[in-house]
Formats: C-alpha cells, sequence, structure tokens
C-alpha cells in the first residue's frame, strides 16, 4: 500500500516563494475550504498530479502552474512511503527538475526524463495517471468519471488496478519478437535457396566431371565453349545492371539537399498558419468587440477600421503565400519521393548483382577446372572425388540450416501461442471475468449506501447495464446529475476496494472535489458522508468544498485557503473535536 504522507510546494499557482506543505496522512477526513480563486485546486488537486506525473490536474498549460507574479522556481515535493520505503519525488520548472528519492537516496537519473517518469510509475507507483485519477480523485472540473471513457480506456483502467497490464507490456514484447524471429526465418530461408543454388551448380559440376572423364577432347572442348558463353552472357546482363545502377544513381544526385529544402518548407508553412491563426483571431477580435479586453476602453472606429483593414490585407497575403508554399511542398515531397523509389531500385539492382557476380564466379572456377582437366587427364579422379567431397559439404551445411530453421518454426509456433494467450480476449479476459462479480458487488454495495436502489452490471466489454427494482434498463446517461454523481463515486470506491484486495495500485489518499456543491441533494448528502466516515478510518479522506459553514462539523480536520494582494495561502488548519 501506499501511503501518501506530505506535499508541499512554492511558486505554484498562485501561491508564493515560502513552502506550504499538507499533511496528507493527518486525519481521516479533511474539509478544503476557502472562496472561489483561493488556490485549493492548486494546492490539492494540481500540485500532487504535477508532482506524481508531470502534468496538472486540471487543463493548465505546464508554464502557467509556475508563480507569474515573482517568476521564481516553482517546486513540488510529495513524500510516500511503500512497504518499509520512503520516497520524495521533486519536480518543478524555472530550472526544470525531476528527483526521486528512495530512502534519501537519489535515484538513477542516467535515463531520459520520459524513462524516469515510466520507473515511477511502472515500478513504484504501480499506476499511471488515468489511474490514479480514477481511483484517488473524484472531481469536477477536468476529470472524466469512468462512465464516460471509452471502452479501452475503460479497459486499461481495469488493467491497471488488477496489476495485468504487464500482459499487455509482454504482449508488445512478444510481437517485435515473432516478427524479430520472422525476419530470422527469412534470412534461413535465403541461405537455403543459395545453399540449393551452390548444390545444384556443385551437382551439374560433378555430374560434369562423371560425364566428361572418358569423352574426347571434342566433347571437352564443347564443354568450355558453352561454359565461356554461358559467363559472357551473365557478364553482359551484369553490366547492364551496372549501368542501369548507374542511371539511377543520376536519379538520386541532391537528395539531401531537396529533404532540406522540404524541411525549411514545412517550417515556413508552420510559422504562416501560426501567423494565419493568429491575424483570424484579431480579425474576429476586432469585428465582435468595441471595447479593449485589456484596458476595458473604447476602441476608436477608426482606428477599429484600420486595423482590420490591415488584418484581413495581411491574411489575404499570408492565405496566398501558403496556398503557394503547400503546392511547393507537395511537389518536392513527391520528387523526394520518386528519388527514395530509385534508391530501393538501386537496393534491388545491387543485390541481382552480386548474385550474378557469384554465378560467374562460379561458372569460373567450372572453366578453370575443365581446363586443368584438358591438361591434365591423369588427375581427372582425383578432381572428381574433391569435388564430391565439395558437393557433400554443400548438402550437410543445407542440412544444418535447414535444423536451425525448424527449430526457429517451432520457436515462432510458441512465441505466437503465448502471444495469442496474451490478447485482450485471452488470459486477461479470464482474469477479469474472474474479478467482474466482486467488482460489480462493490459498486452495487456503494450505490446502495448512498440510496440508490438499482442493479448496475459491467460486462466483460466494460458497457454498462443498470436496472431498476422494476427490472426496467436504463444507461448511465439516462440519470440525473446527481444519479451519476453517486454512480461515479461508487466506481471510485469500488476501484479502491479492489485495488486494496489486490494491493496493486492501494493507496490511503482519496479527493472529492466540490461534490457536495452541484449534483447532491441534501438525501444524497447525508448519505455520502455516513459512507465517507464508514471508510474514513481506512483512508485519508479531503473534501474540496464551498459549503464550510454547512459542513465544517462533519470533518476532524479542516483546512482553509484565502487570497490576499494576489498570493493565495493557507490561512488556518484545525482539528474539529466534536467531529
Amino acid at each position: 500500500m501506499i501511503l501518501f504522507k506530505t506535499v508541499r510546494f512554492k511558486n505554484f499557482g498562485s501561491f508564493g516563494n515560502n513552502f506550504t506543505e499538507i499533511d496528507l496522512d493527518k486525519a481521516s477526513t479533511t474539509l478544503i475550504c476557502g472562496k472561489n480563486g483561493s488556490g485549493k485546486s492548486f494546492a490539492f488537486l494540481d500540485s500532487i498530479t504535477y508532482g506524481l506525473f508531470g502534468k496538472p490536474f486540471r487543463k493548465i498549460n505546464i508554464p502557467q502552474i509556475s508563480n507569474s507574479i515573482n517568476n521564481k522556481q516553482c517546486i513540488v515535493e510529495i513524500e510516500f512511503s511503500k512497504g518499509i520505503d520512503n520516497y520524495i519525488v521533486k519536480r518543478g520548472i524555472n530550472p526544470k527538475l525531476f528527483e526521486i528519492y528512495k530512502n534519501g537516496i537519489l535515484l538513477n537519473q542516467d535515463s531520459r526524463s520520459l524513462d524516469y517518469q515510466t520507473i515511477l510509475e511502472d515500478s513504484i507507483l504501480k499506476m499511471n495517471f488515468k489511474t490514479f485519477t480514477q481511483v484517488v480523485i473524484l472531481g469536477s472540473s477536468s476529470f472524466i468519471p469512468f462512465m464516460q471513457l471509452t471502452t479501452n480506456d475503460r479497459r486499461g483502467i481495469i488493467e491497471n488496478i488488477l496489476d495485468i497490464d504487464v500482459f499487455s507490456t509482454m504482449n508488445m514484447i512478444l510481437k517485435g519478437k515473432i516478427v524479430q524471429l520472422k525476419e530470422v526465418n527469412r534470412v534461413l530461408l535465403s541461405k537455403i535457396e543459395l545453399q540449393q543454388n551452390k548444390i545444384s551448380l556443385q551437382s551439374n559440376y560433378v555430374r560434369t566431371l562423371l560425364n566428361k572423364s572418358n569423352d574426347d577432347s571434342f566433347l571437352l572442348d564443347k564443354e568450355i565453349k558453352d561454359l565461356e558463353d554461358l559467363i559472357l552472357s551473365v557478364k553482359i546482363e551484369f553490366d547492364g545492371i551496372k549501368k542501369e545502377i548507374t542511371d539511377l544513381k543520376t536519379n538520386i544526385k541532391g537528395k539531401d539537399g531537396l529533404k532540406e529544402k522540404l524541411d525549411r518548407i514545412k517550417y515556413i508553412e508552420s510559422k504562416l498558419s501560426s501567423q494565419l491563426n493568429t491575424l483570424s483571431k484579431d480579425i474576429i477580435f476586432f469585428t465582435e468587440n468595441d471595447t479593449c479586453s485589456m484596458c476595458k476602453q473604447q476602441i476608436d472606429g477608426e482606428f477599429k477600421t484600420q486595423e482590420l483593414t490591415t488584418r484581413i490585407d495581411k491574411k489575404t497575403e499570408v492565405s496566398s503565400a501558403l496556398d503557394q508554399l503547400r503546392f511547393k511542398n507537395t511537389e518536392t515531397a513527391s520528387v523526394l519521393e520518386s528519388m527514395y523509389k530509385c534508391i530501393d531500385d538501386i537496393t534491388t539492382l545491387q543485390i541481382l548483382m552480386g548474385k550474378k557476380e557469384e554465378a560467374v564466379e562460379n561458372h569460373r572456377n567450372q572453366l578453370e577446372k575443365l581446363n586443368n582437366k584438358k591438361n591434365q587427364k591423369d588427375k581427372e579422379d582425383n578432381d572428381i572425388t574433391i569435388e564430391e567431397v565439395k558437393l557433400q559439404e554443400f548438402k550437410t551445411e543445407k542440412e544444418n540450416i535447414e535444423k536451425d530453421r525448424q527449430l526457429l518454426c517451432s520457436d515462432v509456433v510458441y512465441n505466437e501461442t503465448v502471444f495469442d494467450l496474451l490478447r485482450d480476449n485471452g488470459v486477461k479476459s479470464k482474469i477479469i471475468k474472474y474479478y467482474l462479480p466482486h467488482i460489480n458487488a462493490y459498486i452495487n454495495k456503494f450505490l446502495t449506501s448512498m440510496d440508490f436502489f438499482a442493479q448496475f452490471y459491467l460486462d466483460e466489454n466494460f458497457n454498462e447495464e443498470i436496472k431498476s427494482r422494476n427490472r426496467d434498463t436504463f444507461s448511465y446517461e439516462n440519470f440525473s446529475e446527481g444519479e451519476k454523481m453517486r454512480i461515479d463515486l461508487s466506481l471510485v470506491l469500488a476501484w479502491r476496494e479492489i485495488a486494496r484486495a489486490k494491493n496493486s495500485v492501494n493507496c490511503n489518499l482519496l479527493i472529492l472535489d466540490e461534490v457536495f456543491d452541484s449534483s447532491l441533494d441534501s438525501v444524497g448528502t447525508d448519505e455520502l458522508m455516513k459512507l465517507i466516515n464508514t471508510i474514513g478510518n481506512k483512508s485519508n479522506i479531503f473534501i474540496i468544498s464551498h459549503k464550510s459553514d454547512q459542513l465544517s462539523d462533519k470533518f476532524q480536520n479542516i483546512i482553509t485557503f484565502e487570497k490576499k494582494n494576489n498570493f493565495s495561502k493557507m490561512s488556518k488548519s484545525s482539528t474539529n473535536i466534536f467531529s
């Protein structure tokens, strides 16, 4: 289990240069309150997800999370423990910072930042951003409830919670291995074919020696003449291929310069597109507005007309230039594609030329041996024996290659079988099928706890079916926002129970953002509080709400944020003795 202990930050969002530190394991239930814009969401949702995953919970650009007033280094530090190990993750910008400490020792940073993040998610947290936001956070901003995710995303969340996404990783590795094995198999087939050609040539040669051993000089001269003609024919083909390669190489001159030209065109095209977009936005602004959005002063009509005319003319000019550039881009890409086709043709011809060279070499060897035989008739029998041994060596080498290929084919079949088992409809399907009844049972248990009396069912394809007491069938979208909130919350709590049972992505932290403020009625609020108090002894639950006056007596701990002089701060943290 992961036990989140503290999150501390400075120059994050609207917070200043002094560290703000929040205890995450202090109380079972904590109310986070404060006026709009006081920094509640920055302090909890965005700081935690940014510290762990490098991106805020809400849809905020990374540069915007740094305090723009003081322009000092923005740092977020999260401390948590897992088993006997204690971790601290430090992440920041201006300058960029990303460090992971295990028991006070900095983990190796030789790898790229992306690999370092993968170590944190796969080896330490055992969950990614999507899973974390489904298991830990139920928010009202950019949170996407499980029921609104695509089927693939639903599968990814459940696989991560059940700790079976390793099968997908294994499947990807196997897929790559199978591709490599098939490539090796192709190479072995080429070697077998080449060896068979050698055997055929050598067999023909040995047969020639045997047939010719007793022939007269006339027959021997005829065989020599035939081989010479064959060599000449192959050489003519070879020269033709060589000339064709030379001609093709002429066609690809200037390829590198053309590629650089294409890259420059794409770069300029991007700049023009950006400029066109800016001009369009300015035109819309001056068309639709008479007042400056920054200073709130009236825009002079003549100035407005002049600015519109200037930008419209400029937009026309940029659009025309962009069209010409795109035409040139297409034209240049077409020429470059033709050059790449020529390169492929050259490679093919070079391979063919190599085969012709080998054929000429084999024929020359045979011709040399025939001439030796003609000059040294007394050595014919010995020559035949030598060539027969060589022929046998070729055959033995071919047999060895075929044995290697048989073993390789068996390996391919084995890996393809394992690959099929690791597909979505294989082992993972069996595991998910086993856990689905437990998942559905937890969901229905929590729905009942919130007076939502319907039977919720997820099938093996993660499609929902919700039946009322009258057995009418509904989908998630049929319900009101308050009812959807109950379903979303039940799913979050169900994932946590499954995670706790699996001990995979189990953690103490649960954050509910404004769930009391919008969709829940008074009955739902009371039922949710009962449920929170029931599970609170096993978790540290934080509720972000504007209803501090109505909820303050229901929580063990209360944290209040306020904003003064454009800077947010945690004004007080108190323990409620009456909760």
